[in-house]
């Protein structure tokens, strides 16, 4: 049974033609990480420091990105379902190990500890693609957004009540442009998900105005029948409504983080510290940085988390926005490329798994870097290739080595 898997889903020998518009960013990024992860902490040779640690799992997600290239494509294909039911088993068995920090997001194996939630970034795009590339045709459009939405949304809400937000919202951030690329138009999502848009603007009665005011345009620029504009209408005032009871069931922290990014003044030497310090270290970097290692915030640690989520205010700060913007030329390569790339894929699964995997890591991109300066809540989203962390790690080296796949061996 094992002899007839390898010779069903395994090549041999593997190709191993790299893409270099999209792994020559990546190395970039990789050694601009350990660069600052080896100038920001004491004891960077040791073993268990951040550098050392951070070392080992580049290694480690190397060996994973070769790994998946000698898997046949059809593999991914074929079993997406069975991977999809996998992931619900692995996240809800975190639940019974102890949690950390107050959060149940890790299996514990002896000495490791594994993130189901971040491998099940890939896995999600794997079961939503296979899902819309076994369409026949897109007439069911409302019921077909709809199952896709729900396909994505059981795995986040799980991971919501860990509780993790960030990468729920990357679960269902992923879906809205994957069902684009599959050929559903904008106002179709927008009946959709415009209803959850108004839970988030109802919030503040200016913007729910102005939002209602939108919706009122898209209707009218569309021009649906008026049974449809009606509904759709009354949905979005519905889902209004129920604001207050989603703010409810939010966990503490989470009403903390949304509460501090409309003004971090409130506790600055609380909840809002680590933003009012994020955006000092920015701003003190100027144009061209202080320099490696020089930065008063992460050598004096006023800056915390500045080996994972806030790294960027690190960076930010030793070389200046040249060096942000050095990063966000890096990821518009890798993310350019990988579009390219799902264009000119012959076979609809891997082209719409390619598109899943770019808004991933511009998911994360955006709402990292954005939170770094307030302009979006802390919600705990690490910078891809950048940030401290495993797991992490290693899915982003999953997601990059399946799309290296899909391109070397572009399947029908």
């Amino acid at each position: 049974m094992i002899k007839e898997f390898f010779k069903r889903y395994t090549i041999f020998p593997a190709n191993y033609k790299i893409t270099v518009g999209i792994i020559f960013p990546i190395l970039l990024l990789i050694i601009i990480s350990l660069m600052i992860l080896f100038a920001a902490n004491p004891n960077s040779f040791q073993l268990n420091s951040f550098f050392g640690k951070q070392s080992v799992w580049f290694g480690v997600s190397i060996v994973a990105f070769l790994i998946v290239q000698s898997i046949k494509p059809h593999f991914f294909y074929e079993n997406a379902y069975i991977l999809y039911g996998f992931l619900i088993l692995a996240i809800i068995s975190t639940y019974l190990f102890e949690s950390v920090g107050g959060s149940s997001r890790w299996i514990k194996l002896g000495a490791i500890q594994f993130q189901p939630s971040e491998i099940g970034k890939m896995i999600v795009v794997f079961a939503l693609a296979k899902f819309l590339t076994d369409l026949r045709n897109l007439s069911s459009v409302y019921k077909t957004i709809t199952l896709s939405f729900i396909l994505t949304g059981i795995p986040a809400l799980l991971v919501f009540k860990q509780p993790d937000l960030g990468t729920a919202l990357v679960y269902i951030f992923a879906t809205i442009p994957m069902l684009i690329w599959r050929g559903y138009k904008l106002s179709n999502l927008f009946v959709v998900f415009g209803p959850f848009i108004s839970i988030i603007a109802a919030s503040n009665i200016i913007f729910f105005s102005i939002w209602m005011g939108f919706v009122v345009f898209v209707l009218y620029y569309t021009r649906p029948k008026l049974i449809n504009a009606i509904g759709v209408f009354i949905s979005n005032i519905i889902f209004g409504t129920i604001t207050t009871l989603i703010w409810n069931s939010l966990y503490p922290h989470q009403k903390n983080r949304i509460l501090i990014f409309l003004d971090p003044t409130k506790d600055p030497m609380g909840a809002g510290y680590q933003i009012i310090q994020s955006k000092t270290a920015i701003g003190s970097g100027g144009l061209f940085g202080v320099g490696l290692g020089n930065g008063t915030q992460t050598q004096l640690r006023f800056l915390p988390v500045r080996n994972s989520d806030f790294i960027i205010s690190v960076i930010g700060e030793e070389f200046g926005l040249l060096g942000i913007s050095a990063i966000l030329i890096c990821f518009g390569i890798i993310i350019y490329w990988m579009i390219n790339y799902a264009q000119i894929t012959r076979n609809q699964f891997g082209s719409l798994s390619i598109i899943g995997f770019s808004s991933i890591i511009f998911f994360h991109t955006l709402v990292n870097m954005g939170m770094a300066v307030g302009l979006f809540p802390v919600t705990g989203l690490p910078l891809p290739f950048i940030s401290y962390g495993g797991t992490f790690l290693l899915s982003m080296f999953l997601i990059i080595g399946i799309t290296q796949n899909f391109i070397n061996n572009n399947f029908r």
